[in-house]
């Protein structure tokens, strides 16, 4: 089956995918994620950021600049599949920030600038029959060029655990938001 997320980043370097059964029909589920503040993360992202933060205050003088509302619309078909983007150097911790010139789909699609990671955050929501709703977010990145790469093969090892472990935190915001 082909996806929102494969026309940005269809062959990733690294990735990660979780996911979730819902017991609502898929436009119900939809609308909850419409209506998830994901603003106020919970207690454990805030320390995960804080973490980083103080990492590249300590490296680079300054806060790591690439959290979750920096993420640009790339694509949606309700309610169905939504695709953010970003373009940033992750695993520099905080040296640069994200890419802000990259605000859009095409300018996504057509950057390719050495020394830079294209992420892609997708959310897919399939409906299985019986009134239920399995909810994929997935993350793709896609290197511009082998430095770059290899700099975010030192950094996903690190990020990967608590990066699913806020995804799955997520996921069960989500649940509790379908099914009040």
């Amino acid at each position: 089956m082909t996806t929102l997320a494969d026309q940005f980043v269809p062959k990733p370097h690294f990735a990660e995918r979780h996911h979730i059964e819902i017991p609502a029909a898929r436009v119900v589920v939809w609308d909850a994620w419409q209506q998830l503040d994901l603003s106020d993360p919970p207690l454990v992202a805030r320390f995960l950021f804080g973490a980083r933060d103080v990492i590249a205050r300590l490296r680079h003088g300054h806060a790591h600049l690439d959290l979750p509302d920096t993420f640009i619309p790339l694509a949606e078909e309700r309610p169905v599949e939504q695709v953010k983007g970003v373009v940033g150097t992750w695993w520099t911790f905080g040296a640069d920030s994200n890419r802000v010139d990259v605000s859009g789909r095409q300018e996504f699609l057509d950057f390719a600038e050495p020394g830079y990671g294209k992420a892609i955050v997708g959310m897919r929501f399939e409906d299985i029959g019986g009134e239920r709703t399995r909810v994929t977010t997935e993350t793709r990145v896609v290197c511009t060029d082998e430095a770059s790469r290899r700099g975010m093969a030192r950094y996903w090892p690190l990020i990967r655990p608590f990066s699913g472990l806020i995804r799955i935190m997520m996921l069960r915001a989500l649940r509790s938001r379908a099914l009040r």
